[in-house]
């Protein structure tokens, strides 16, 4: 490996951790490469080209800290004892209950979704969240499964600008997205409705705080 990867790399990783900085103390849209290159100390033509544009480096920032948080949470709260779908569940609460508890955070989704050319949800993500909730939508044709994952994408998204923006009960909000999901899964409403219910009562379990960077400290309660 040569010293000029090297060196690539960690710009790559100093322009990381300075935007993450300054992403959650100023937010996404105020943040500029002048900004990112005075406290990275680097060159700003080095930012767009390590990640092509600044939604590209943000969007790339909010998958880092999401991974990092279910895989903390998975890991706290052993997720090998729980059901695939109970999974799902659980971190789609606990997802909007991140962001509705830390508006720096929200804030910084919120702004990512703004851009027209925002990837941060893709249907395969929302593909693939359908598969965790159920094996009946391997039985779905290509357009339904498409049609259904823009379905939730949409709901995701006005849940996180309601976060943002009102007093919304998010809980509720969440509920109603697992339970329109699930219904199209073939969870009859009774099943639905306990798997939900379990899956707050863990949530309750655990708090998150967002610290500077983003950084997430979840404490068990």
């Amino acid at each position: 490996m040569s010293n000029t990867y090297l060196s690539g790399e960690q710009t790559k990783r100093r322009i990381l951790k300075e935007s993450k900085k300054l992403f959650y103390k100023y937010g996404f849209t105020e943040t500029t490469y002048a900004h990112i290159s005075a406290a990275a100390k680097i060159n700003r033509a080095l930012i767009p080209y390590h990640f092509q544009t600044k939604q590209i480096l943000g969007e790339e920032i909010y998958q880092r800290i999401i991974a990092d948080f279910t895989q903390t949470m998975d890991e706290l709260l052993d997720a090998s004892q729980f059901s695939p779908d109970f999974i799902r569940i659980l971190h789609t609460i606990t997802y909007y209950r991140l962001l509705r508890d830390n508006p720096k955070l929200s804030r910084f989704v919120s702004q990512l979704l703004t851009d027209q050319s925002s990837s941060l949800f893709t249907v395969e993500d929302g593909r693939k969240m359908l598969s965790e909730l159920g094996s009946k939508f391997s039985l779905c044709d290509e357009d339904e499964l498409n049609i259904l994952a823009k379905m939730n994408i949409g709901m995701q998204k006005e849940i996180i600008q309601m976060i943002h923006t009102s007093a919304a009960d998010i809980d509720r909000m969440a509920q109603i997205q697992l339970h329109m999901l699930m219904s199209y899964a073939g969870y009859s409403k009774k099943k639905a409705n306990e798997l939900i219910n379990a899956a707050f009562e863990v949530a309750d379990l655990v708090s998150f705080h967002v610290k500077n960077g983003f950084s997430i400290v979840i404490t068990y309660n």
